[in-house]
């Protein structure tokens, strides 16, 4: 047999890989005549008994099942040769057989062996060399008279119980001249094999299987993933639904028996691709399939439609075995997009005359929602354009680049997408409409109502102060509304900064919340600030400023803090005051009226 190559060897591992821990065909290693391997034949006997054969992919096993690692090099699906202390498993009914090889083609008078557990031999042959088999036939030896090629042939039968394991090592070297020393060379490999009962093998073991939905894929493309959990979300319209499923007994072997079949309810279409290889390409058009199990056929895709194009609806897909409901897996579509509205309160109004496409939705910020007729929000791969405007908005349009900021195209998860308005700059000021415009997957246009927006100049040319009350009690919390005007008293658009703002805290109060400075930005107009009530009664002087195109003073305001009754410091000084008055005249009193007598 043959030493691997790296290359043969990635190759096995990308194989095993792609059939979730079996093997399938592989194409044959290239030989190397300086090699010792041991092998072991998968081909299934006809005749109920394994026959031995040195040349291994002649030779034939009974109750095989599968390999369950990739340690081995597989010979398409006639043998697997391990060396190099390989470590092969994999799994045999209780009672089965396997014919094996070892091989020495060495240029030295090596002996090879083979020694099992839970197993006898048979059929031992050997060439170019003297075979001898111990007492109770778990070893085998061909001792090498010369520096020729030898083989060691014959029949491993499983004695081990369902749920053990039966072990095969095979040696050689120099050292192995007897049964007695079989294992006094190199280990060339090992197979270590569960056996499996009757009842469980190529038996249904949910435990071990997966049947689970995938990422959807666009119609005529492949289907691929194995994830074992489903994928959560809606499938976008007109995009395909796929279920992986890779079916295993409760020895992880594949299911090599039993028909799969497949039904979809309400109107969808359903194809099964089975192979175990990811990129199964789309193909269904009835509301039923079904594939037999085998060895090379337990695991794939299966592709479902959407029920009714263009529409939302859903489906509940049925996997049976041969009658047994295996699983069952609903699909949800969304339909085609139907509308697209603003989202007020995430949206800017006002707008600066002049804007161009940034990536500060706080400047210049459309949030819209694209729907489709049942209410689903949906992904979408486009932004909106503007249409339909009026009034100062003439010439306006939306940005078309996409980023994390600006652009964000329109998820499901997220709920809504952004983009960006671009107003020309130009003489228009003030008030205006406009439309958001998206398309369905036919192409045809689907508009909001329409939007009122206002533009301002851009520049801050006055301001104004107010706050929401004259007089605040002890605890109050006082707001200050400053709004912001252009030159044509329309108010500053959305996201200006408050260039210059000096607020000062009027002494009987403390600031509350974010400072009330320069870096605070206006939304419809407006910005405000707080402060907190203080305990001492009292009148004290608000002083706020802004930078404006047009000189303006600043706006002082004097804000009451009255007595709430109780006794202030300033009371309690007070009456000490005027006690120690009325004492002291009450003092003079009584001096004046002692001197008198």
């Amino acid at each position: 047999m043959s030493k691997k190559t790296i290359k043969q060897r990635i190759a096995i591992v990308a194989a095993s890989a792609l059939t979730a821990g079996f093997f399938s065909v592989v194409s044959s290693p290239a030989a190397n005549a300086a090699a010792d391997d041991f092998s072991i034949a998968l081909v299934a006997s006809t005749t109920g008994s394994a026959a031995a054969n040195t040349t291994i992919n002649s030779a034939t096993s009974v109750g095989w099942i599968a390999a369950t690692n990739s340690a081995g090099t597989a010979s398409g699906t006639s043998s697997i040769a391990v060396d190099d202390q390989e470590a092969q498993t994999g799994v045999l009914t209780a009672g089965g057989q396997l014919s094996f090889l070892v091989e020495s083609n060495t240029t030295t008078a090596n002996g090879i062996s083979i020694v099992v557990t839970g197993g006898t031999l048979s059929g031992i042959t050997g060439a170019n060399g003297t075979a001898s088999v111990n007492g109770t036939l778990t070893t085998a030896v061909v001792a090498q008279t010369a520096a020729t090629a030898a083989t060691l042939i014959g029949v491993a039968k499983a004695t081990a119980a369902a749920g053990s394991t039966m072990t095969m090592a095979a040696y050689s070297g120099t050292g192995i001249t007897g049964t007695s020393s079989a294992t006094n060379g190199v280990l060339l490999g090992t197979f270590t094999l569960t056996i499996a009962a009757a009842s469980a093998s190529d038996t249904y073991a949910e435990s071990k299987s997966v049947i689970n939905t995938q990422t959807p894929v666009s119609k005529g493309t492949t289907a691929a993933g194995t994830n074992a959990y489903d994928a959560s979300g809606r499938i976008d319209n007109g995009k395909v639904g796929v279920i992986y499923y890779s079916l295993k007994d409760a020895y992880s072997a594949g299911l090599t028996s039993g028909t799969l079949s497949v039904s979809a309810t309400g109107g969808s279409n359903v194809n099964i691709e089975d192979t175990a290889t990811p990129g199964a390409a789309y193909s269904a058009t009835s509301g039923f399939d079904s594939e037999a199990m085998s060895s090379t056929a337990n695991a794939g895709y299966i592709v479902v439609t959407q029920p009714v194009s263009n529409t939302a609806g859903s489906t509940t897909v049925t996997l049976t075995l041969s009658g047994t409901v295996l699983a069952t897996k609903t699909l949800n579509w969304s339909g085609d997009a139907a509308s697209i509205a603003l989202i007020p309160a995430s949206s800017n109004s006002i707008f600066a005359n002049g804007a161009t496409e940034n990536t500060t939705v706080g400047l210049s910020g459309v949030v819209y929602v694209v729907k489709d007729a049942a209410g689903n929000i949906l992904n979408r791969t486009t932004l909106p354009t503007l249409t339909g405007a009026t009034g100062a908005l003439i010439g306006a349009s939306l940005g078309t680049t996409t980023n994390t900021t600006s652009g964000i195209l329109q998820s499901e998860t997220a709920g809504y997408g952004t983009a960006t308005m671009v107003i020309p700059s130009s003489t228009l000021n003030g008030a205006g409409t406009y439309k958001l415009r998206t398309t369905n997957s036919a192409g045809a246009t689907i508009d909001s109502a329409a939007i009122s927006a206002t533009v301002s100049a851009g520049t801050i040319d006055s301001f104004s102060v107010s706050w929401d009350k004259a007089s605040y009690v002890s605890g109050d919390i006082a707001t200050v509304t400053i709004s912001a005007f252009d030159a044509y008293k329309t108010k500053i658009h959305d996201g200006a900064l408050a260039t210059g703002l000096v607020s000062t805290t009027p002494s009987g109060f403390t600031a509350a919340g974010a400072a009330c400075d320069a870096t605070k930005k206006f939304a419809n107009g407006i910005i405000t600030c707080k402060y907190a009530a203080g305990n001492e009664a009292g009148s004290y002087a608000s002083d706020i400023d802004l930078t404006t195109s047009t000189p303006q003073s600043a706006t002082i305001t004097v804000l009451k803090i009255p007595s709430d009754g109780s006794v202030s410091n300033a009371d309690v000084l007070k009456s000490i005051v005027a006690l120690i008055a009325s004492i002291n005249k009450q003092i003079q009193a009584l001096q004046k009226l002692i001197l008198k007598r």
